[in-house]
């Protein structure tokens, strides 16, 4: 199976994970297909960076930083909502940069 195949499953597993929460509270489609088509592009940029830190510790930082303006745009008059946003890019980035490495990188 080529790698940007198995990278975008584990970006669509991350988008399912964060849009599952949104779908049950009745959020209207264009924030959740916003989600997805997020994760789904920063799986690519997070399994490709090559930074000087552990991979869990990478996908986290890129996560947090480009989720920043997603949670704005998202939640624009709730700080607690931009938190939450931010939490969930720190879990989803930590594990999609660690499942990365292990399961495309370290693959031949």
């Amino acid at each position: 199976m080529p790698k940007l195949f198995k990278i975008l499953l584990l970006g669509l597993a991350a988008g399912i994970l964060n849009a599952i929460p949104m779908a049950f509270l009745s959020t209207d489609w264009q924030p959740v297909v916003a989600t997805l088509l997020y994760w789904l592009g920063l799986s690519i940029v997070i399994a490709y960076a090559r930074m000087p830190l552990e991979s869990w510790a990478t996908g986290m930082l890129i996560a947090v930083l480009t989720s920043l303006p997603l949670g704005i745009l998202l939640h624009p008059g709730s700080a607690l909502g931009v938190l939450q946003v931010l939490g969930i890019a720190l879990v989803l980035g930590g594990l999609l940069g660690f499942t990365a490495e292990r399961l495309v990188q370290d693959q031949p």
